[in-house]
């Protein structure tokens, strides 16, 4: 009996020796509360007595409490749980990660106990997700860095690569990268092999400048970056970057061409300075070979002109290997038969013909394409403002594009050829007259869409005023009406040609004072016959009084293309009425014209709204696209804006601001 109590005595010694020593949280607590906790418990939470933490409410001990509910619903469906993460509190507040288990069991007498641990592991959490975060940096560099990484391994090949690098050389996946030969992904394989070899003897290389091949064939370059390491599984691996390059080699390239293209100036600028006459020839030749395999051509040469005998005699030419020349065949060729040339030429202008077959002189065109010419530039030789002459490209095997570097060389040789003071001085007044042609044709070209446009409806009227005369010559209304359309139509016709004056600017012209209200109720009589046919009800909401000091070609232009939209589509079955009204605003008069007709889908055409050519309804009224067009032109060239807002089959409405 003895013995059975000192065994007892010991085993409870030795309990009690674990849960002091140990360094996990122990505990046994019933439904009043703690009713024992170990010396790691107490020091887990930061007190300073196992006395002092039973008198503490269990749930306190939780950041969220909602955690203990959720123990305790688990304890008596399960009777235990196993590695429950939880978000302690300590006695100062401070926050721990704890890993808690805990057994429900009854005691002798059916009391209810529930005995526990909790481990901190917020160290072992704070460890991997330092893990983590360096796993997601590092799949984050891989993903989003502009280098393509690998690793790769002598017997396997490539065993890794990240997304930039399945992206660079156009495959789909990396496996599918991961299962070729690492050897076709250069364009020449040898360079692989002599690559690894130099990353074997000398443990790494960097910035080696290799060119790539993608998967559909084309290359690229890019510099190679790869250090031999030894992984702790004893393999060696290769680990590299490579970093596409092309467009440094480009630029390049393109700076070498530059800098001689740069040599090739100064020396077509120096070159013909004082050089004595019987080195012309061959200096001519000589540049023309220079400047040839400079752009790449075929053929370069000199033509001369002779106005008086109207005929062109090829004096000098060049041709690449494998060429055959052509001078023999290019003597006294007539100038009618190259007319494109010659206009171009006797303005000043050089000839860039990217495709012949695209001439359309017959005669021209036969006589390039029988000496193999696909495409050709050349730039005229002015001599006191006459072309005397032209210098030109041939391009025979390819076709091709002409550049500003190319055309640049080639109107420089020309100069030099004739005299670059003169040539100089011509080309300037040369290009001023160009771009002030350019300038005129492109208003002219305004100025025929305006008349076109607003004559268009006054002459329709007339034409169905005559006919209605014919069939009933004694109404007088008709003749009144013929008469008031007349009479606008020339006062129109005087307006615009205000206009013609190209060299004047829109603020020089004269401007009027004109009654806005009287300028609506003529352009609704204009269209009076139209209207009535339709049904349509105009309601007109201006002040009698409102004026405006404005162009009045302009505004008559302006109120017109509205008010005919309008009436072209903003009419339905049973919708006919058109609203016009005008109000002062501030510094401005707000005009607006409203319809209730079929709309306009703006999501699809607002960008294209006022753009030459535009038309938003495929019927037989869409006319040119030029009235909105206009319209903004003449609105934003008297200082004005125009806004529409629309909504299909429910109407449009057009707001256009005049300075008041």
């Amino acid at each position: 009996m003895a013995t059975s109590i000192a065994a007892k005595m010991d085993f409870n010694q030795l309990l009690e020796s674990v849960n002091q020593n140990i360094s996990e949280a122990v505990f046994r607590s019933d439904k009043d509360g703690l009713i024992y906790v170990n010396n790691a418990f107490v020091k887990m939470f930061g007190y300073s007595s196992e006395e002092e933490v039973k008198l503490l409410s269990i749930s306190s001990m939780y950041k969220d409490p909602r955690d203990r509910i959720r123990l305790i619903n688990k304890l008596n469906a399960d009777h235990s749980y196993e590695n429950e993460e939880i978000v302690f509190k300590r006695k100062d507040n401070s926050e721990f990660v704890g890993l808690v288990s805990t057994i429900m069991h009854k005691g002798e007498s059916g009391e209810v106990y529930w005995d526990g641990a909790i481990r901190d592991v917020t160290r072992e959490r704070e460890f991997l997700n330092r893990i983590r975060s360096r796993e997601q940096l590092l799949e984050s560099i891989n993903k989003n860095i502009n280098e393509a990484i690998y690793r790769s391994e002598s017997e396997k090949g490539i065993i890794y690569v990240n997304d930039e690098f399945v992206r660079m050389f156009g495959y789909e996946s990396a496996q599918e990268i991961m299962e070729m030969d690492p050897m076709d992904l250069y364009k020449n394989p040898a360079q692989r092999a002599a690559i690894g070899d130099e990353v074997l003897e000398k443990g790494s290389i960097e910035n080696k400048e290799v060119e790539f091949r993608r998967k559909d064939g084309s290359t690229f370059w890019g510099y190679l970056n790869s250090i031999m390491v030894k992984g702790v599984d004893g393999v060696i691996y290769f680990d590299g970057a490579v970093r596409n390059i092309t467009k440094e080699k480009e630029a390049e390239q393109a700076l070498m061409k530059y800098a001689e293209m740069q040599r090739i100036l100064i020396n077509l600028s120096t070159k013909y300075i004082d050089l004595p006459l019987e080195e012309v020839e061959q200096a001519i030749n000589d540049s023309l070979r220079e400047l040839g395999e400079f752009v790449g051509a075929d053929r370069s040469y000199v033509f001369d002109f002779n106005r008086q005998k109207g005929i062109c005699s090829n004096t000098f030419e060049w041709c690449a290997e494998g060429i055959s020349p052509e001078i023999q065949n290019n003597q006294n060729l007539p100038l009618e038969i190259m007319p494109e040339l010659v206009n171009a030429h006797l303005k000043g202008n050089p000839m860039i013909v990217r495709d012949v077959r695209n001439l359309k002189k017959k005669d021209f065109k036969k006589l390039l394409e029988d000496q193999g010419i696909k495409s050709l530039m050349t730039m005229p030789m002015i001599h006191d403002k006459e072309c005397v002459g032209f210098v030109g490209f041939d391009w025979v095997r390819r076709y091709h594009s002409a550049s500003e570097k190319e055309v640049l060389l080639l109107e420089l040789f020309s100069e030099m050829l004739v005299n670059i003071r003169i040539r100089s001085h011509n080309e300037r007044e040369l290009h001023k007259l160009f771009d002030k042609t350019i300038e005129q044709n492109q208003r002219l070209k305004d100025f025929s869409y305006i008349t076109s446009h607003n004559f268009r409806s006054s002459v329709a009227n007339l034409v169905g005023l005559l006919s209605v005369i014919e069939d009933d010559p004694s109404n007088t209304e008709y003749f009144e009406m013929l008469k008031a359309t007349a009479l606008k139509l020339n006062l129109a016709i005087d307006a615009i040609n205000d206009l013609l004056n190209f060299e004047k600017d829109i603020s020089t012209l004269e401007k009027e004072e004109i009654n806005l209200r009287g300028v609506i109720d003529d352009i609704i009589l204009l269209n009076r016959k139209s209207a009535t046919e339709k049904n349509i009800e105009f309601e007109v909401d201006i002040d009698k009084g409102l004026t405006l000091r404005i162009l009045p070609a302009y505004l008559q232009s302006i109120l017109h293309n509205l008010i005919t939209n309008a009436m072209k589509y903003g009419v339905t079955k049973d919708q006919r009425k058109i609203k016009i009204s005008a109000k002062k605003e501030s510094k401005e008069v707000l005009l607006t014209v409203a319809d209730q007709g079929r709309g306009i889908d703006l999501r699809r055409y607002g960008g294209k709204m006022f753009q030459l050519g535009s038309r938003f309804h495929a019927d037989e009224e869409s006319g040119h696209g030029m009235g909105l067009y206009m319209t903004k032109q003449q609105v934003e060239a008297i200082g004005g804006r125009i806004e529409v807002e629309s909504e299909i089959n429910k109407g449009t409405k057009f707001k256009v601001y005049f300075n008041a």
